[in-house]
C-alpha cells in the first residue's frame, strides 16, 4: 500500500521542526515564528528542477543537501544567520527509498546549522524541489549589492569552476569528449564525472563565516550564475567598475590534476556558475581582520581584483582580456 501524503510528511519531515523562536512548527495551516526586535528577517526562495538544475538519477542524498545549500548560500551573501526553512517537493511517486535518502541529505546540512524545517507541501508531479529559507541579521548590517566602493578589494571564498566542469562532463558534448580524449582521460570519464559532480553538489556552506564577515564588509553576493554575471550585478547596483586579475582566480586542484587547458579553466571560472561561493568587496584596511576570520572559520579566501571607476576590465598578467560571452540567464 502506497504511503499517504500526511504519513509521508510525518515520517520524513517532522523530526526537525523545533528551534529558538519557533512558536509552532509543522502540523497546522501556518507555522509561527518570533523575530527579535533588533533584527531583520532575510527571506530567499529557490527551486531545483530535474533536467535543469540536476541530472536525472542524481543521488537523493545529494539533492537533499544541495537544495538547502543553494538557499542558505543566499542568506550567507546577506550576512544573515539561518533561522528556519520550508520545503515543497513534487514527486513522481512516493518512493520511500528516495525520501529516506533525500531527508538524510537535507538534515545533514540542516542539523549542522541548527536549522528547523517548519512547513511546506508535497505533491505528485515531475521531480521539483522548492525551499524558502529565512535568516536573521542585525538591522543595518546586511551586505548588499549596492554597497561596493571605489578602491575596495574584491574577494572570493573557496574555488570556482568545478560544478561547471561536472556539467560539461555530464552532457558529454563533442568538445568535452575531444578534450578528454586529447588528455588521455577518456577511459576514466565516468569516475571523473562522478567525483566532480558529487564534490560540486556537496559545497561547504559559508553561513558562520559570512555572519562574522558582515562586520567588515557591506557588499556581497553568492556566485550562482558565474563570476562575470554575479559581479556584474554588484557593479550595476553600486554604479562602479572593476579590474579582475585572471591569474588570481581560485581554481580547484582537479584542474591541475586533469591538466585542463588554461583558457578552458578561465572559462569555467568566469562563466560556469553553480559555485555557491561568496563574492564580496571590502576596504583593504580590514585585510588583517579578514585573514583572522578566514583562519578561524577555516574558509579559504583570495583577492582577485579591485573596484574602480568605469567598466569591468579583465587582465591576465597585466594584459587586457576580451570577454564577450553572455553570462548565464534562466530565460
Amino acid at each position: 500500500m502506497a504511503i499517504s501524503e500526511f504519513e509521508l510528511i510525518k515520517k520524513y519531515f517532522t523530526s526537525n521542526d523545533r528551534g529558538e523562536g519557533i512558536s509552532l512548527g509543522i502540523g497546522d495551516d501556518c507555522a509561527l515564528i518570533s523575530i527579535p526586535s533588533e533584527y531583520e528577517l532575510a527571506i530567499t526562495t529557490d527551486t531545483q528542477n530535474e533536467g535543469i538544475h540536476f541530472f536525472k538519477n542524481t543521488s537523493p542524498f545529494l539533492l537533499g543537501y544541495k537544495s538547502l545549500l543553494v538557499n542558505v548560500s543566499d542568506l550567507a551573501a546577506m550576512g544573515a544567520k539561518p533561522y528556519c526553512f520550508t520545503l515543497s517537493i513534487n514527486l513522481p511517486d512516493a518512493d520511500e527509498n528516495f525520501l529516506e535518502e533525500f531527508s538524510r541529505g537535507l538534515y545533514s546540512l540542516a542539523s549542522k546549522l541548527n536549522l528547523p524545517l517548519i512547513g511546506g507541501n508535497t505533491s505528485k508531479g515531475p521531480l521539483s524541489i522548492s525551499i524558502s529559507a529565512y535568516g536573521l541579521i542585525k538591522k543595518g548590517c546586511a551586505m548588499k549589492r549596492a554597497n561596493a566602493q571605489e578602491n575596495d578589494g574584491i574577494y572570493i571564498t573557496g574555488t570556482l569552476g568545478l560544478p561547471a566542469f561536472a556539467v560539461d562532463l555530464g552532457y558529454r558534448s563533442a568538445h568535452i569528449c575531444r578534450l578528454m580524449e586529447k588528455l588521455s582521460l577518456n577511459k576514466e570519464y565516468d569516475s571523473i564525472f562522478n567525483h566532480c559532480y558529487e564534490k560540486g553538489m556537496l559545497i561547504e556552506d559559508r553561513c558562520a563565516f559570512a555572519s562574522a564577515l558582515s562586520e567588515i564588509s557591506s557588499c556581497a553576493i553568492d556566485i550562482s550564475d558565474g563570476l562575470i554575471g554575479d559581479l556584474s550585478h554588484i557593479l550595476k547596483s553600486s554604479k562602479v567598475g572593476a579590474e579582475i586579475n585572471l591569474e588570481d582566480l581560485p581554481k580547484p586542484e582537479e584542474f591541475r590534476e586533469y591538466n585542463l587547458p588554461d583558457d578552458y579553466q578561465d572559462h569555467l571560472c568566469l562563466y560556469g556558475g553553480g559555485d555557491y561561493e561568496l563574492l564580496f568587496t571590502m576596504n583593504e584596511s580590514f585585510e588583517n581582520r579578514l585573514n583572522t576570520l578566514a583562519h578561524s572559520f577555516n574558509v579559504p579566501v583570495k583577492r582577485i581584483g579591485t573596484i574602480k571607476n568605469g567598466t569591468l576590465e579583465l587582465r591576465k598578467h597585466g594584459k587586457m582580456v576580451d570577454y564577450r560571452e553572455k553570462p548565464f540567464e534562466h530565460f
